[in-house]
């Protein structure tokens, strides 16, 4: 994985996938590479570089006058370390083809002990070789490019996404999906194809999804798709995106992830103004059979990875508050080989950005061969969770560049306690009037977040610039603010690259206190709340031994404030609303600090924004 972009038409094709990779470099990389095609040329094009896209650039800069088919793609490494020749794209031992590949081939080590018996020559690591290693083996044995890319991927096992291009057939792209992204832009005598839409809105907002086992084959007036298992040709009309290209863009903010974080409060007030309707709570993919169900639930399973397995966490204590039914919160990769004990009113949610997260995938897919009803909640129309899943549940945080995750975060905890308010009214378990209470409460949202950003960001930079060189950091919480402290926690190490660790705040003196001395940071989240004076006598624990306590605290507090060297407020709100607060101060201390690193806070190494591998 990381990337995919691929274009067929008139235009200059070097120009529009540099763009098309530029607006990827998002989901995190480490090397890249082009390959055009141009009419009626004796070999492929083919450019890849380590390291930063710019290092692909300037190996283009005077190869821009090639028209016709083309392909791209930005690496994150799975199988062989970053460097040029494991760049995507790759070719096969005649360098008459050339693909691109998000994804795993499972059994690849297999296929190339096979093809090297064939005469097939390897010069990769990787396992996206194999793939066009084998189309070009197949091509050689029938002599027909489209049945040899389809003879090669029914050979493959795995989850994955490709794009080729062949030199036979120089105005064609083939493309094929199975459990991976893949869009495809239909455009004015061109057409288009990427891991996202992204890429796609500079040139077209007119979308089609793949959907599993389907291969399409582009010209620059045709899209044809085909179901690899039957052959059918598939009719499938474009969708509208409402995306516009330019809210992918920083608009005057340093950093993305610095953007996102302050277009929170509108992410709150677009969920609001979605699934609130005059004073009423509306989900309208919810439909009458699925509110039947959602009644006759006996318990809730919640699956998710990374940051949505902290909004998990703090759904966990909304559910059982408000609909008073057992909820357990699992690691997506860790949930389907545990062979989990399922029931037909069971609920299993799936929480993913992307809506296209290898591991959560393969979580639904045993949840629904399980016989429970699967819900997903996701920020992307149109991802395989999103299509897949019994139902689902969008979050409207728009498009989010940053590969550390905030407002997405955000949105799916507004999501999340609204749902706990909806199924707590629908189950009876929520009293009318605490309800009211809840709503009044829960419209104070987008103008308590601006208020945060607005007034707590100077002394967050000013604890910042005084912790920013310390080497390792303690996060605690305790209830609504436990699944804070993992999360801040999270994205402290994320971007600044500093050993921090959340823990249960009652959980220190059984280990953690060891860590205490007057070098250590000790972030309390520790606003007005059932357990605050629980969190009071941990605070003092840490003081007593000189650690450093950075504390998040409901506005006019007194006693936590006095005991801390640095403290943030937030607006008071209900615990259940709390996580939505809380979160804010310590996403733009791990942002303050990493600038003050100097790291790359919109693409933190190692990471990817969308993982499509389990």
């Amino acid at each position: 994985m990381c990337g995919i972009v691929g274009y067929v038409g008139k235009q200059k094709t070097v120009p529009v996938l540099i763009h098309g990779l530029e607006a990827l470099e998002y989901r995190g990389y480490d090397s890249s590479g082009i390959t055009c095609l141009d009419q009626g040329a004796s070999s492929l094009f083919l450019v890849k570089e380590a390291g930063k896209l710019e290092n692909l650039k300037e190996k283009l800069s005077d190869n821009l006058g090639f028209q016709g088919a083309g392909i791209g793609h930005t690496r994150w490494a799975t199988h062989g370390v970053p460097n040029q020749v494991n760049a995507h794209p790759h070719q096969d031992t005649q360098s008459e083809l050339a693909i691109v590949h998000n994804g795993i081939i499972e059994n690849y080590v297999q296929l190339k002990e096979e093809l090297e018996k064939e005469g097939c020559v390897f010069k990769s690591d990787t396992d996206t070789e194999i793939a066009a290693q084998l189309w070009g083996f197949e091509n050689q044995q029938c002599n027909d490019t489209e049945e040899a890319f389809k003879k090669a991927i029914r050979q493959m096992r795995g989850r994955f996404a490709f794009v080729g291009l062949s030199q036979s057939d120089p105005e064609k792209l083939f493309v094929f999906r199975r459990s991976n992204p893949i869009v495809i832009g239909v455009g004015e005598g061109e057409n288009f194809v990427a891991s996202d839409v992204t890429p796609l809105l500079k040139h077209t907002k007119k979308i089609i999804y793949l959907e599993d086992d389907e291969v399409a084959v582009l010209t620059p007036n045709e899209v044809r798709i085909i179901d690899l298992n039957t052959g059918e040709i598939i009719k499938r009309d474009p969708v509208e995106i409402e995306w516009s290209a330019e809210q992918a863009q920083k608009g005057g903010y340093t950093h993305f992830m610095l953007k996102e974080m302050f277009e929170q409060p509108e992410v709150i007030q677009e969920t609001l103004n979605k699934r609130i309707i005059e004073d009423e709570i509306c989900f309208d993919s919810i439909t009458e059979e699925i509110q039947k169900r959602l009644k006759d639930l006996t318990r809730i399973y919640i699956v998710s990875c990374g940051t949505a397995y902290h909004a998990g966490l703090a759904a966990k204590y909304m559910l059982e508050e408000q609909a008073r039914i057992p909820v357990e919160v699992n690691v997506s990769s860790e949930f389907r080989y545990s062979d989990p004990i399922l029931e037909k009113n069971d609920l299993v949610i799936l929480i993913s950005q992307s809506g296209e997260t290898a591991d959560t995938l393969a979580a639904m897919q045993e949840a629904k061969e399980r016989g429970a009803f699967t819900l997903g909640v996701v920020n992307v129309v149109g991802s395989t969770i999103a299509r897949e899943a019994d139902a689902v549940i969008y979050t409207h945080a728009g498009p989010e560049i940053g590969v550390a995750s905030t407002k997405a975060y955000i949105a799916q905890l507004t999501t999340l306690a609204l749902f706990s308010l909806y199924l707590g009214t629908l189950r009876k378990t929520l009293e009318e009037n605490k309800l009211k209470k809840l709503m009044d409460e829960i419209y104070k949202l987008p103008k308590a977040v601006k208020k945060i950003l607005d007034k707590q960001t100077e002394s967050i930079k000013a604890c910042a610039k005084a912790l920013y060189k310390k080497p390792d950091f303690i996060y605690l919480g305790r209830r609504y603010d436990f699944p804070t402290a993992l999360e801040g926690s999270l994205k402290f190490k994320e971007i600044t690259y500093t050993h921090a660790h959340g823990y249960a705040a009652g959980e220190m003196k059984h280990g953690p206190i060891a860590l205490v001395d007057d070098n250590l940071p000790i972030v309390c989240i520790a606003p007005d709340s059932k357990t605050y004076e629980k969190m009071l006598s941990n605070i003092e624990e840490v003081k007593a031994r000189s650690g450093i306590i950075v504390s998040v605290v409901t506005e006019g507090d007194v006693e936590i404030k006095k005991r801390s060297q640095f403290s943030f407020e937030v607006p008071k709100t209900p615990e259940l609303f709390s996580p939505i607060l809380t979160v804010i101060p310590l996403q733009l201390l791990a942002y303050h600090v990493a600038v003050l690193n100097g790291r790359d806070v919109d693409k933190p190494r190692n990471l990817a924004k969308s993982v499509t591998v389990e």
